[in-house]
């Protein structure tokens, strides 16, 4: 986004600074916790984004409306979460099979969490909720490993599958050992086995990507948030 607009300010916020260090010069990296209440200034953004925080938020209501707050009149929010479940048309996943028994495991986490993984119909009432307009909810597939005969769909799956070598171990290893109680060795061990699986294209596996967005009305102010 920085580079497509390079008039615009763009600001991204994380736990840890794990950023490139690299970056356009018009963009930055901030360590902020985006459950607390939010530093930035009322009326502050047009454009709020937020991708994969599914397993690290409580309180939507409460993060929402702090995007509320910060956002200018006329502004949009995005959000945008896998489904936490594997999906396969054609018969190739089986129900050992690695990746599989890994968002098996993570959606288990996450509801005993109290963080319901999320759906798309949940995720465009939540916007509605909280004063949000023009609300629109959309729903991919994308595909695990560049497995696709269609071109484009294998570069994207090639793209999941480099965000699976390093996502399985860094979403799984603490849910399973924190959350569910697991020993290191076994959670390390089906975060492996997911991998294995990812990297075989003879597994046909997609998961759901959800996108939902909409606009802060205009006539929104302080006393409206």
């Amino acid at each position: 986004m920085a580079d497509q607009y390079p008039m615009a300010e763009v600001i991204g916020t994380d736990l840890s600074p794990i950023q490139p260090e690299w970056v356009p010069a018009n963009c930055r990296f901030e360590v902020d916790d985006a459950t607390l209440e939010w530093t930035f200034k009322d009326n502050s953004f047009d454009f709020i984004h937020g991708r994969n925080i599914c397993s690290g938020i409580s309180d939507w209501d409460h993060l929402l409306s702090e995007i509320m707050r910060c956002m200018n009149p006329g502004g949009y929010v995005e959000l945008c979460e896998y489904s936490i479940t594997l999906n396969c048309d054609d018969g190739t996943m089986k129900p050992d099979n690695g990746t599989k028994i890994w968002m098996d495991k993570l959606r288990e986490s996450m509801i005993k969490m109290g963080r319901p993984p999320p759906e798309l119909e949940s995720m465009k009432m939540l916007l509605e909720k909280a004063g949000f307009e023009d609300v629109h909810a959309l729903e991919a597939k994308e595909p695990v490993g560049p497995w696709p005969k269609d071109d484009r769909q294998k570069r994207i799956g090639a793209m999941s599958l480099l965000n699976c070598e390093t996502g399985f171990e860094s979403y799984g290893m603490a849910a399973f050992t924190r959350v569910l109680g697991m020993e290191v060795e076994k959670a390390r061990a089906i975060c492996d086995a997911a991998i294995s699986a990812a990297r075989n294209k003879n597994y046909h596996m997609y998961a759901k990507v959800y996108r939902v967005y909409g606009r802060k009305p205009k006539g929104a102010g302080m006393n409206d948030v």
